[in-house]
């Protein structure tokens, strides 16, 4: 394989990696563009994660070019960047939810006022038309997923193998070992940015609701899937770290993801929705 190729089928890997649903960018990219709740914050977490990301794949391809790869594929490196992932994910989480407390609505289930009195509380918010603070406390601040882009990328699926034990060592260069990460990460970023955009947006095509109450769907459901996701993600590191993924029928990456949409993205949109409904009926 030529490095001509070889950066130009890391470019194509890389686009199928970010449109793919992968446990490695979907469930962040997830969260933090329904989080932002518009298709420009949404395209602005996708940027800002694979920017990161594709930094992180740089330097990886860098060092298995250098013929560290039996070290960086490991088993036991994957199972720890799920914990940390899963860490530096419910962190975001709780300081997303924590401070989603204008209107008193928690997808922890706790409450600080009455049915009757959120509704006012609610009501009072449209009727005032304050808009400028509801962007300022509910917005996912997108920036945050450039800390969990790096931190992602050193996990490896199919992908990464083909990029970092075939196209990096092709370069038949230190100086260009990092290319194949480059034109990979690239790739993911095309896609993120786009799948971010329509994410982001995707509320907006709804017409019953006001924007007051998209922002606070989006700022809980985003916080909640960051927040619970991140435990699901420790839980699947520490399964992996005692090989206990290796009885799975399924690979754990496609697991993970059917998980996180299944008991925590869904029912995380899904119960937030009715309990904004509930606030304007009340």
């Amino acid at each position: 394989m030529t490095p001509l190729t070889a950066v130009l089928y890391s470019f194509l890997f890389g686009l199928l990696h970010g449109v793919l649903p992968d446990e490695h960018t979907w469930p962040i990219t997830f969260s933090y563009a329904v989080g932002g709740a518009t298709g420009k914050e949404g395209m602005k977490a996708g940027l800002f994660f694979s920017a990161a990301f594709t930094v992180q794949r740089m330097l990886l391809a860098e060092v298995a070019y250098l013929a560290l790869v039996p070290f960086l594929l490991s088993a036991s490196v994957n199972g720890i960047v799920y914990m940390i992932v899963g860490g530096a994910m419910s962190a975001a989480g709780a300081v997303v939810l924590r401070k989603n407390r204008y209107p008193h609505l928690h997808l922890l289930g706790h409450h600080h006022e009455k049915g009757l009195e959120m509704g006012r509380s609610l009501s009072v918010l449209s009727r005032h038309h304050h808009e400028a603070d509801v962007r300022e406390s509910e917005a996912m601040p997108a920036k945050w997923t450039i800390v969990h882009g790096f931190i992602a990328g050193f996990g490896f699926g199919g992908f990464s193998l083909f990029v970092n034990t075939v196209a990096a060592p092709a370069m038949r260069s230190p100086w260009i070992g990092f290319m194949p990460g480059l034109a990979f990460g690239l790739g993911t970023a095309i896609m993120l940015a786009g799948i971010g955009y329509l994410l982001g947006s995707s509320m907006r095509w709804s017409h019953f609701l006001s924007e007051t109450e998209i922002r606070l769907i989006g700022g809980q459901t985003g916080g909640g899937t960051l927040f619970f996701g991140g435990i699901l993600f420790a839980i699947f590191g520490v399964a992996t770290l005692l090989r206990l993924d290796r009885n799975l029928p399924v690979d754990s990456g496609y697991l993970l993801i059917a998980l996180f949409m299944v008991i925590i993205a869904v029912p995380a949109f899904i119960y937030t929705l009715r309990e904004v409904i509930a606030l304007r009926e009340s």
